[in-house]
């Protein structure tokens, strides 16, 4: 529909209201030209009219995948041009939105290698956040005239333009992605099964909404995907959904989750990043959810969604998003892809923070006589000063862990004292008394303090001599005991 005051020359802009300013080769030719005003005579026959977007809105197309939905989503198309290489290509509006470019990411560039603009689909455009302008009817581009398609009038939208907008989006970009052949039925299932996880929308609308995008991506058996968000509103089990789209495309979780971002949807694998592995025996993680960075000492607990929600809820204060095993081990293969690895001095390690509360937990002893020898061993720490060896009680050391509210395994524990200190196990008999022991030769905790500060422990030892005093032998009985 045309109206007789479509307007096509700067004068006619003008009239209308609108403001202007020439261009030459799409870029205005004034300085500082939003805040100029520029008047007809201004115009020269070489000068294209570029449209001040204030107050106004220009829905531009870059992709002719994207015209496909135009028809189906964007209501009140009163004002439509383009130039012959591109028709139909602006739509205008008198609304206010912010300006937001559509394309799709990186990992896709192998999908838009043939499209004239790339990865680029369409574009918002507006004067509210940025100074923009486009190119209107009465320009020449490229040896091409700009001209109306239809010109009712410049009217405001009937209903929410972005979404709208972000929908066709959504559409033209899964249409590129779309399966020539096979997976083509799990590819429309998982978009459902997305839309009716992370939207309001109605069952009704994600079957027009999948039955539209395989009718116009050319797909044979389009009416077989009619019910598809019926379908997924209805079932009660694991719904396909991100991961299963990424798998099929071939890219990220993250990637897809940036297109469904487009109406609003939250991926909840996109909220996990920044996984690091710290290089320690055993390794333990750092992974970032949205702003908080979680640490998971056990990569078991990693492997757990339901174990993560724990530590999500305890940290973060909040209900974890619902994720499926299925779903959490594609999650966590993303995060694999990208894992940085953090060397770590042994001291800082797990079995360093243990080994140095060991070191100290061995440095405790007082003079006692030998009828009270059990009672320390019980409690802490025996320095056998004949065989050159700590003597200790497991549960002495692993109640000063608990104390001191560092939690540990006890197999793990255990290892790190045979491996990094030759622990044995023995048992004494001290006045026809027996008691199971831990043995540790003294040299073993001395390198390890070396080795840790920088300087040997001859101040330590001088301390240890002072403390220790006469040291108890008695009738004491050492035998091996291979198993504690």
């Amino acid at each position: 529909m045309f109206k007789t005051d479509a307007p096509t020359t700067p004068a006619e802009w003008i009239s209308a209201g609108f403001e202007i300013t020439p261009c030459i080769d799409k870029k205005p030719i004034t300085k500082d030209w939003g805040n100029v005003i520029s008047t007809a005579k201004d115009f020269k026959p070489e000068h294209q009219i570029g449209l001040k977007l204030k107050g106004l809105v220009d829905f531009d197309i870059d992709n002719h995948y994207i015209k496909r939905f135009v028809e189906k989503y964007l209501r009140s198309r009163g004002a439509v041009y383009g130039r012959k290489s591109n028709p139909l290509s602006h739509f205008l509006f008198n609304n206010s939105l912010a300006s937001f470019k559509y394309f799709l990411p990186k990992e896709l560039e192998k999908y838009c290698k043939d499209f004239p603009h790339g990865v680029t689909l369409c574009e918002i455009r507006c004067f509210k956040d940025s100074a923009h302008q486009s190119i209107v009817p009465g320009s020449i581009v490229e040896n091409e005239t700009v001209e109306w398609s239809k010109y009712a009038s410049i009217n405001e939208y009937n209903g929410d333009l972005a979404h709208d907008i972000g929908k066709i989006a959504l559409s033209g970009a899964l249409s590129i992605l779309y399966p020539s052949k096979g997976n083509r039925d799990n590819y429309c299932t998982s978009i459902a099964g997305v839309l009716s996880q992370h939207t309001e929308w109605s069952a009704g609308e994600i079957d027009e909404f999948v039955y539209n995008l395989a009718v116009f991506s050319n797909d044979e058996n389009a009416k077989n995907k009619m019910s598809k968000g019926t379908n997924a509103k209805n079932s009660k089990g694991n719904k396909l959904g991100i991961p299963t789209i990424a798998e099929i495309v071939g890219c990220t979780n993250g990637t897809i989750g940036k297109l469904f971002s487009w109406i609003g949807v939250k991926d909840s694998g996109s909220l996990f990043t920044d996984l690091k592995c710290y290089m320690t025996i055993p390794k333990y993680w750092e992974l970032k959810y949205k702003d908080h960075v979680l640490r998971i000492m056990d990569t078991a607990i990693l492997m757990s969604y339901s174990k993560m929600q724990v530590i999500i809820e305890e940290n973060c204060f909040e209900t974890a998003p619902p994720i499926t095993p299925k779903d959490w081990r594609q999650i966590r293969a993303e995060l694999y892809k990208n894992v940085q690895k953090v060397d770590v001095p042994y001291e800082q390690s797990f079995f360093g923070v243990i080994a140095n509360h060991f070191s100290d937990f061995c440095e405790l002893n007082f003079n006692m006589d030998k009828e009270h020898l059990f009672d320390r061993i019980a409690r802490g720490c025996w320095h056998d000063q004949a065989n050159k060896r700590y003597v200790f009680k497991l549960e002495s050391f692993t109640d000063r862990l608990r104390g001191r509210r560092v939690s540990f395994e006890q197999r793990t524990l255990t290892a790190m004292l045979r491996e990094k200190f030759g622990a044995e196990t023995m048992k004494i008999t001290l006045n026809k008394k027996e008691l199971r022991v831990w043995t540790v030769p003294m040299a073993n905790v001395e390198k390890f303090e070396n080795a840790t500060t920088g300087t040997f422990v001859d101040y330590q030892m001088e301390h240890l001599k002072k403390k220790l005093g006469t040291t108890p032998e008695g009738n004491i009985k050492w035998k091996p005991d291979n198993v504690f």
